[in-house]
């Protein structure tokens, strides 16, 4: 999966009307609570990443993810 499709999925199943770019930090997407954290979880599980919901607790941005995800290049 592509960085763009990734984040366009991961903005659909958080219900974000923004695009989300790497360099965003959590703490600033209103959205950004326990459901999208379950729901984030969830893109993780569709892709076959395993990811604990301690590991995604430390993530501070979408970079964080992306790594989580092994796709934080383009």
């Amino acid at each position: 999966m592509t960085q763009e499709k990734f984040l366009t999925h991961l903005q659909d199943e958080i219900q974000i009307e923004h695009k989300l770019k790497p360099n965003d930090k959590l703490s600033d997407i209103p959205e950004w609570d326990s459901l999208a954290m379950l729901a984030t979880l969830s893109v993780f599980d569709e892709i076959g990443i395993e990811v604990s919901i301690d590991e995604l607790e430390q993530c501070q941005s979408v970079q964080d993810i992306l790594k989580k995800a092994g796709i934080d290049k383009i």
